[in-house]
């Protein structure tokens, strides 16, 4: 240390109590307090202007996915979008393409809040213009893919496209780097299949792949929303903890399966949501509404009760909803006698919303 620093030191430190080192501060006055920044009743119009636009928007974007979802024979369909903002970025549709095929998308534009929709919309149009040539998922995705890129500049989308043959139950998908489809038939597995996401390369392929499903099987398409929702601990919520949740439930229908995993979420994420979240559930019916009753009750009582049960009634294997709905007191008994009033209430409300559908 230097002289002239020591020298400074010392001269410094007079003030202070010995072993301390003092510094001068120059005491200021204290400066008047700024008055707040005046709001004019024009800003506050405009601002409520806006927010009504926001709620509109909001409004129309729901709409549209609302009465996008169709009603298809022997099959049931279930979908929601729960926007983490006034406005989201996700988007699904269905489209009748003819000979008993469906079209069925959904897709996550980067970003969220107003641009995000914007975004959405656009793609959404671009999405409906290609689907409707009819052409399989691929070429269809590849063609949206330029469509994007010329219409959507700095725009990133993943979409998966699947076609739905509702007579021979086989669905035909190409994927463009969203996350991968569910099938539940059993058990709870992922279909891989990759894919470029939209409007990063112009030359982008799609490969396609086909699952056929059978009676009671289930496919689960969503966003990744839902797998990164997180928790206080700043947890993914993640697929493994996902399939756990749909393989104890194999049997749901689709709106029971996303009440239950938007229920899971909920709990998870007790900070509240960071991201859009998206889930369109597809499930094919029994043909018989004896083997679509049993499912039922296979999914409340679990497999061996469920035959337990049905052994003991001796229940109509053919019958039609008049006759299943003559003997459904006589269920809710029987399992009220044998597990208890709050299972017996369950399967009892299961079963009267099926036959209501069969309707």
């Amino acid at each position: 240390m230097t002289k002239s620093r020591r020298q400074h030191i010392r001269r410094s430190a007079r003030p202070t109590l010995v072993g301390h080192v003092g510094v001068a501060v120059r005491r200021r006055k204290p400066r008047p307090a700024q008055p707040a920044p005046q709001v004019s009743q024009a800003d506050l119009r405009r601002q409520e202007e806006i927010e009504r636009e926001l709620v509109l928007a909001r409004d129309i974007q729901q709409g549209l996915l609302l009465e996008a979802v169709p009603r298809l024979p022997g099959w049931e369909i279930g979908a929601i979008s729960l926007p983490a903002r006034d406005l989201g970025g996700d988007l699904y549709d269905f489209l009748p393409l003819g000979d008993g095929r469906h079209g069925i998308m959904i897709g996550d534009v980067s970003g969220k809040g107003l641009p995000a929709a914007l975004r959405m919309a656009v793609a959404r149009t671009v999405f409906r213009h290609e689907a409707r040539r009819g052409e399989p998922p691929g070429p269809t995705l590849a063609a949206v893919n330029r469509g994007v890129i010329a219409e959507i500049p700095q725009g990133m989308i993943t979409m998966l496209y699947a076609v739905l043959d509702t007579r021979a139950g086989e669905l035909r998908m190409a994927n463009a780097g969203h996350t991968y489809p569910v099938v539940i038939n059993g058990c709870v597995h992922e279909l891989e299949l990759t894919g470029l996401p939209l409007g990063v390369d112009g030359d982008s392929d799609y490969q396609e792949t086909s699952a056929m499903l059978r009676p009671g099987d289930t496919v689960l398409l969503y966003t990744d929303g839902v797998v990164e929702a997180t928790n206080s601990s700043d947890e993914y919520f993640g697929f493994e903890r996902m399939a756990q949740l749909l393989a104890g439930r194999p049997n749901l229908k689709p709106r029971a399966l996303m009440q239950s995993l938007l229920h899971e979420l909920r709990l998870w994420s007790s900070a509240g949501q960071t991201d859009d979240i998206t889930v369109v559930v597809l499930r094919r019916r029994f043909e018989r509404l004896a083997d679509e009753l049993r499912s039922v009750a296979d999914d409340v009582l679990g497999t061996e009760r469920a035959a337990e049960l049905w052994g003991e009634l001796d229940l109509p294997e053919q019958g039609g909803t008049e006759q299943w709905v003559e003997v459904l007191p006589r269920i809710t008994a029987v399992a009220q006698a044998r597990y208890g009033r709050g299972i017996a209430r369950e399967l009892q409300g299961q079963l009267r919303l099926t036959l209501e559908e069969y309707r």
